[in-house]
Order: C-alpha cells, then structure tokens, then sequence
C-alpha cells in the first residue's frame, strides 16, 4: 500500500491519505466475499491514486473477490470495472462494460459523463441503417442505425477531432478561443457554427494559436447519435 517504514505508527499519526490506505488494506486483508468500496481513493494524489486502483484491481483479481466498487470519478471506474453501473436521479441510465459505455452511450448524459465528448445538435434526415443527419450546411450519411428523425445529437469526443489549417469536403470553420500544451497534447476550445469544441491534438512544429482560424474536420465512424 505505499507505506513501508510507517509500521510503528498508529493510523491516528498519518495522514489523511495514509489512513484510507490503511482501511483499503484492513478491509483486503480479510479476504471477504464481498467488498465495498466508497470512494476509496478520493484522498490520493494523482499519481498515487493510479498506483493503489491497480493494485486493488489486481489483489481483487487475484482473489476472485466480487467487489462493488462506488465513484465519481470516470477515469478510476473504467480502470478498475468488468461492469459499470451509472446513476441519475436514483435510477440506473446505463449499464455494460467500460467499453460499452464509451463507445455506444445510450444517451447524452452517458456520452457526457464516460469522458469527455462534446455534444452537437443536428436533424435526422433519414433513418435506417445508415443515417442521414444535417449540421449546418453539412450533409452526412453516418454508419449509424437509427429509429427516427428528427433532432438528435451527435457525440463527438475531442482526440477525434481532426484540426487543420487546409478546407475538406466534411470540415466545419473554427476560430481557436484557447489553446493548452501539456507536453503530450495539446487541447483547445474551438468556437465553430456547431458551438464551442473541446479538441485535443498532438503537438506540431507551428502549433495552433489562440485566435487563429482552422478547420475542424472528423471521420464519420468515429461519430455516435443520440437522443436530443
């Protein structure tokens, strides 16, 4: 649990960190059937909070301990899941696998909870197996089944953003209002005619700048409709 040398201590003399440490390994050490987990590393730091969620998950593994495991932190559920279950109101609004939340979220608040995504309105303009669907000017036929028409939205999430100074055929105008380098990427909030765009790219040589126009472009696979 990261606390080799702090033997000799009662949990009273740690630190708030240290002692939910303390009570994840009290509660592992009894090798129960069950485990319940609340917001058991919510006192960690960011890079201690990724090194103890591995090794629970894989001291549960190891087990084979059923463990119910509750937060409110995305990134922590996904990493530590077979199976997620997401609240609102009291009541379920989705449940299956990390992957299955992710990438085929049943509504808009799933797609803006599992993540980051940004979430455009478009109209529905042909149902089907391949939907048709309107974003300003734009024309697109989506390999996506879809069961009515009408007004829906569109998730987009910012590493499938596509930036670039250079016009395509599916590319929407877009000024940059803010950009961030944070060394591996570089994320920006885009202002465009379907309303602001989280993005994040890698690093260039001549980087996007904060009131530049570009372009915003994106593959229609990487795409997913929801319900307005």
């Amino acid at each position: 649990m990261g606390l080799k040398g702090f033997g000799a201590r009662l949990p009273s003399e740690l630190s708030g960190g240290q002692q939910q440490r303390v009570a994840v390994a009290r509660a592992i050490v009894l090798e129960p059937e069950v485990l319940l987990l609340d917001e058991p590393l919510s006192n960690l730091d960011a890079k201690l909070r990724r090194h103890v969620r591995e090794e629970i998950r894989q001291i549960q593994q190891r087990l084979g301990l059923t463990a119910v495991y509750v937060t409110h932190d995305q990134e922590e559920a996904m990493a530590v899941s077979d199976r997620i279950i997401v609240m609102k109101n009291a009541e379920i609004s989705q449940e299956g696998t990390p992957h299955d939340l992710y990438d085929r979220p049943a509504n808009a608040f799933i797609a803006d909870f599992i993540g980051d995504a940004n979430l455009i309105d478009v109209e529905v303009t042909r149902a089907g197996e391949e939907t048709g669907v309107t974003l300003g000017d734009l024309r697109l036929t989506l390999p996506l089944p879809s069961q009515t028409t009408g007004a829906a939205k569109l998730v987009l999430r910012p590493h499938h953003a596509r930036l670039t100074r250079d016009p395509g055929p599916v590319t929407l105008p877009a000024e940059v209002t803010y950009a961030a380098w944070l060394g591996n990427s570089v994320q920006y909030t885009l202002a465009t005619p379907a309303g602001s765009i989280f993005a994040i790219g890698a690093p260039q040589p001549v980087p996007f700048r904060a009131g530049e126009t570009i372009h915003l472009g994106f593959a229609p696979e990487d795409l997913r409709l929801v319900p307005a």
